[in-house]
């Protein structure tokens, strides 16, 4: 069994004429790429976290081909919010559209705790955080503390449900917690300092690759999953 990581799916096999291709060449005929990679490196056995950026589709009750596309793709996968996930609603609302069309291998991540391969792993959405300043002033700050409370109850959760630590703690966002630029870290200050060992983000396209931050944070491991940026093959994360 092994945990991977393949954010930034952007599927829109829902909406005809939807595509990535516009962003550049390396996106030419990315969801048939997606599944040759998928189905040559994930078995039935392992987990796949899809830090966000899931489905193009605005309503979840529309996304049907996008969610089967994914439910049938090996393995177990672990879904949380993109900046871009318009569908999402409420816990039991999704719950309940997966467990009516059958997509039992689909599970949500929302700063609830689930278990795999013996880690722990919980996740939110994240906000920008380019640098302090573009926070001020604007409505980025609400939406930029809210997910800091957010992320406090993701770390609060796993510490109950692992309280000796005992097991690798891992967190999916989507927006990266910290960039190359180093100019402002509250977010990845957070889960260093509350135990957080894996942060796997994704997000970044194109030429905002540059900004990716990978390695060691402060004792945390982060890994860029962005789609585009691993060559649109899952990347191993335990």
């Amino acid at each position: 069994m092994a945990i991977y990581a393949l954010a930034d799916l952007h599927l829109s096999l829902s909406i005809p004429g939807k595509t990535m291709e516009v962003f550049g060449s390396s996106w030419g005929d990315y969801i048939s790429r997606v599944k040759d990679n998928w189905e040559s490196t994930v078995t039935g056995a392992d987990t796949v976290l899809i830090a966000g950026d899931i489905s193009w589709s605005t309503y979840i009750d529309k996304a049907d081909e996008d969610f089967r596309f994914i439910s049938e793709l090996p393995g177990r996968k672990l879904l949380s919010r993109g900046n871009h996930d318009y569908w999402w609603t409420t816990m039991r609302k999704m719950e309940e559209y997966f467990a009516s069309n059958g997509f039992n291998n689909l599970e949500l991540v929302r700063t609830n705790v689930t278990e795999a391969d013996g880690c722990l792993i919980s996740g939110t959405r994240g906000w920008m955080i380019e640098t302090k300043e573009s926070l001020d002033g604007s409505d980025n700050r609400k939406i930029y503390e809210r997910e800091k409370l957010r992320i406090k109850m993701c770390i609060d959760e796993l510490v109950k449900a692992d309280p000796e630590h005992g097991k690798k703690h891992i967190m999916m966002i989507h927006y990266p917690p910290v960039t190359s630029r180093m100019d402002f870290t509250e977010f990845a200050d957070m889960m260093a300092e509350g135990g957080i060992d894996i942060c796997v983000y994704g997000h970044l396209h194109g030429t905002a690759h540059k900004k990716a931050y990978e390695g060691d944070y402060k004792g945390m491991k982060l890994i860029c999953s962005s789609a585009d940026y691993v060559g649109f093959k899952p990347v191993r994360v335990i």
